[in-house]
């Protein structure tokens, strides 16, 4: 088993079971707007043919004699030998063995690229008014589109109060401009219900008060009887005693 294998023993991930986008290996064509081919070619992932991420390097001395770097990367190497039997994706032979390949992800991580979404939309759609204008290093990828990146999909500011809507950032001031009145419709709606929730739990704390004083009146009056009883009690108790003396001495 080698030391990836090792350090993942022990861990249950749900992005072992739902592969996330950002796992999978870089499109060799998005990385080919920015770069030139030989910058990329050695970090090609023998197995899915697109551009290593997290770049996987096969060593099996079975493999010796093959020239240059065996590249693989990290989430193609771990689906492939989940489903092939831990067999090396080279030759399928057993005891594959492998390492990370800390040169050749920095120099992944160095490569230029485009935002992959913008790539996406001018395959799909280049005449769309969106744009985003990043580019940057795949080592800020990650970066930009979680905080920046134009295609990120905005909640309503409104959306505590009910509205639903989701946008890019930049069609989000649209959207609020064009939706002041449903807006405050919304806002007025929900203090209204909040209105009616305050009311209810006032008149439950005037039911619980009252039924609390209810509660306190009768056991108050529990005590008064009970003290009354005691009373009554020790007076009996007193005049047995007084004629249990007066049978003795007669």
């Amino acid at each position: 088993m080698s030391r990836i294998e090792d350090e993942k023993a022990t861990e249950v991930k749900t992005e072992d079971f739902i592969p996330s986008s950002r796992q999978l290996c870089f499109n060799k064509d998005w990385l080919l707007r920015s770069n030139p081919p030989n910058k990329i070619g050695d970090f090609v992932c023998l197995i899915c043919g697109q551009i290593s991420n997290n770049p996987i390097e096969i060593n099996c001395p079975q493999h010796q004699n093959l020239d240059g770097p065996l590249i693989v990367g990290e989430y193609c190497l771990e689906q492939f030998l989940s489903t092939n039997s831990n067999l090396c994706p080279v030759h399928l032979h057993s005891d594959c063995q492998y390492a990370k390949s800390r040169l050749a992800r920095r120099c992944v991580s160095e490569l230029s690229v485009m935002c992959p979404l913008q790539f996406e939309q001018d395959l799909k759609a280049p005449n769309q008014r969106i744009k985003c204008n990043f580019n940057g290093k795949i080592r800020e990828l990650n970066s930009h589109l979680d905080n920046s990146c134009s295609f990120n999909q905005s909640e309503c500011w409104f959306k505590p109060f009910g509205c639903d809507h989701n946008c890019c950032k930049q069609e989000l001031e649209k959207h609020l401009v064009s939706n002041v009145k449903p807006h405050f419709d919304l806002v007025i709606k929900s203090f209204d219900a909040l209105k009616r929730n305050l009311e209810l739990l006032q008149g439950e704390s005037k039911q619980l008060k009252l039924q609390n004083q209810q509660l306190k009146s009768e056991m108050q009056s529990k005590k008064i009887r009970d003290e009354g009883n005691f009373i009554l009690l020790k007076e009996i108790l007193v005049l047995d005693n007084s004629y249990i003396q007066i049978s003795v001495y007669f």
